[in-house]
């Protein structure tokens, strides 16, 4: 009699952790991080992510480091994929638990005195909640590689600096990728902001920061006229505040509301150049 109920609290204890793994899933039973609180998603569901191309924006970049500002021209793009869940990859063939993400690639180069920086990342959310899927970055130069990715709710950066080496952790659920507010914040262009946010720092980096996230305070104003290659363009500024660290994104007060300027405290700032809309992995000619 003891043996059976032993096994019958055992199998009890087995089921409510199943309840509680699923319970921390989505809907369809992905893990992933958790959605987006609050904010105006009609953006995400806006059929013009549709129409087979990306957002493509080139920016003209200052780019603070060592002391010095550095010029550079970097791109951001913003594109619908399908997915994959059970291999967490753009699919090539429809999943009967698939859904769509949108895919935020960052590519960028700062060139120093002698060397030059490359940096990418790609940062997948979904199109329904918000939520981060996927993250994977990487920042080369002549001194070594650096790289993070985030799966299945999991961190795991590489780093040749001392100290830092090679780490594990889990990703904070509520906390939004600093790397992918270019398109989460645009739920507050026209939604409510929150009065605070948490931040994971950025992973572009060679020397990686310390992995937790940091809150931020939250601001929003109406910019009568941001100037643009196309002209003067009504904008709404949303600025990060955490101590001395500042970080100032201005969207395009139209829907859906591309990126139009950012700002850091260090004096980094991304200034648009050109945006379009193409389909840009069709034009490979020489």
């Amino acid at each position: 009699m003891k043996i059976f109920l032993k096994a019958v609290a055992a199998l009890f204890l087995l089921t409510l952790a199943v309840w509680a793994i699923r319970s921390d899933s989505g809907a369809d039973g992905n893990v992933s991080a958790a959605p987006l609180a609050g904010g105006d998603p009609a953006w995400r569901r806006s059929p013009v992510w549709d129409d087979g191309k990306a957002e493509f924006c080139a920016y003209d970049v200052t780019w603070a480091r060592y002391g010095h500002r550095f010029d550079g021209r970097d791109l951001i793009v913003l594109v619908k994929e399908p997915w994959a869940p059970d291999l967490d990859v753009k699919d090539d063939a429809p999943r009967p638990n698939g859904f769509d993400v949108l895919n935020l690639i960052f590519i960028g180069t700062a060139t120093t005195e002698i060397y030059t920086y490359h940096q990418m990342a790609s940062l997948y959310t979904r199109r329904d909640s918000g939520a981060l899927q996927k993250l994977a970055s990487a920042s080369s130069e002549a001194c070594g590689i650096s790289t993070a990715e985030m799966i299945g709710g999991r961190l795991t950066t590489r780093s040749y600096f001392d100290g830092q080496g090679d780490r594990a952790t889990a990703w904070p659920a509520s906390a939004l990728a600093e790397d992918g507010l270019p398109a989460s914040l645009r739920d507050y262009v026209a939604g409510q902001v929150p009065a605070a946010l948490p931040v994971f720092p950025s992973l572009l980096a060679s020397r990686l920061p310390e992995l937790k996230p940091v809150t931020y305070r939250v601001e929003k104003r109406e910019v009568p006229a941001v100037e643009t290659p196309t002209g003067n363009v009504a904008g709404v500024e949303i600025r990060l505040t955490n101590g001395p660290s500042v970080l100032t994104y201005t969207f395009d007060r139209e829907s859906p509301y591309r990126l139009l300027r950012f700002e850091r405290e260090d004096g980094t700032t991304y200034r648009l150049a050109k945006c379009e809309r193409i389909p840009y992995w069709q034009m490979h000619a020489p």
